[in-house]
């Protein structure tokens, strides 16, 4: 509700004058309408009362005059009272209305008075609320420092592990290499060992010896056989511990995922808030930039994560 118009005495006082002297009697709608219908009728009803009584003053000071002037007015005027008692009716008919008038703008200020009162209650219940927000946004930002700084942690590790899986594919080449040559060295003992049979079928008298031989031979079959089990399995093991570091990096790469959009969505509630209040604005605006922030942080570390998975699935270039 906009203020009242601040209307003086003097302003009063010169539109009733004015009614007076042309005969009317100065009603307190009809002050208001040639004032522009400005101001209160509470205020202007205070005002008329006050030029009222101004003027009833100088009427009296007025009738300081000789006892036989004093008595011959008093005279017109009691001849003047039963002629001025319909205008007295008139008068008090209007103060009646404006009575009545007065009644009603105060019933109505009464009800504006009400009705700012539930409005600012309402905003007070916002403001709590906008402020219940904030206190949230708060504590789910502090939880996602803590889980960022848990997801670093584990991207770490899976980075570790990672490395250790590299060194493990970079060492196969080399049993690889070994494994060709023991099973060269085995085709050359199986060629050997038939050219054992096939002299020892020819030559019984050399029997006993070669028999010795092929025994040899065939021990050390089953010593190449066993080593080429053991790198097998080494290289069974090292891939299924690079599938392990190639899942833990990928399980990484979820989580950071799944923070950035939790970040993300109290982003987007932070900017909801903005025209509930300007402090929860404000506190609300700070929040946001330190979420984007850490929003960047966090695609920053996944980026990495998937660098470093990527490198994981490459395989090794062979020289």
């Amino acid at each position: 509700m906009g203020r009242e118009a601040s209307i003086t005495l003097a302003q009063v006082a010169a539109i009733a004058d004015a009614m007076v002297a042309a005969g009317t009697t100065p009603a307190l709608r009809t002050v208001r309408e040639r004032l522009g219908n400005m101001g209160s009728l509470g205020t202007i009803s205070k005002l008329l009362q006050q030029w009222r009584a101004d003027r009833e003053k100088k009427i009296a000071s007025a009738l300081t005059l000789p006892a036989g002037v004093q008595r011959a007015i008093l005279e017109f005027m009691g001849q003047e009272l039963s002629s001025a008692k319909a205008t007295l009716e008139i008068e008090l008919a209007e103060q009646q209305q404006e009575a009545a008038d007065l009644a009603t703008e105060n019933e109505r200020q009464a009800a504006e008075i009400e009705r700012q009162v539930d409005a600012l209650t309402a905003l007070q219940v916002d403001l709590a609320t906008v402020q219940g927000k904030a206190g949230q946004l708060e504590l789910d930002w502090q939880a996602g420092q803590v889980e960022m700084e848990r997801e670093r942690k584990a991207a770490e590790s899976a980075r570790t592990e990672l490395a250790k899986a590299q060194l493990r594919l970079e060492a196969m080449p080399r049993l690889e290499a070994d494994l060709v040559a023991v099973r060269e060295e085995l085709a050359v003992e199986r060629t050997a060992r038939v050219v054992a049979e096939q002299a020892a079928a020819v030559a019984a008298a050399r029997f006993d010896a070669s028999e010795r031989r092929a025994g040899e031979i065939e021990a050390r079959e089953q010593a190449a056989v066993s080593h080429i089990t053991e790198l097998e399995r080494m290289a069974q093991q090292a891939a299924r511990e690079l599938a392990s570091a190639n899942l833990a990096v990928q399980a990484s790469q979820a989580r950071f995922e799944s923070a950035a959009r939790e970040l993300e969505q109290a982003r987007t509630l932070v900017a909801a808030t903005r025209d509930e209040s300007k402090r929860a604005s404000e506190e609300a605006a700070e929040l946001r930039g330190q979420v984007r922030a850490d929003a960047l942080a966090a695609q920053d570390a996944a980026k990495r994560v998937n660098e470093d998975e990527h490198r994981a699935k490459t395989p090794p270039s062979k020289k």
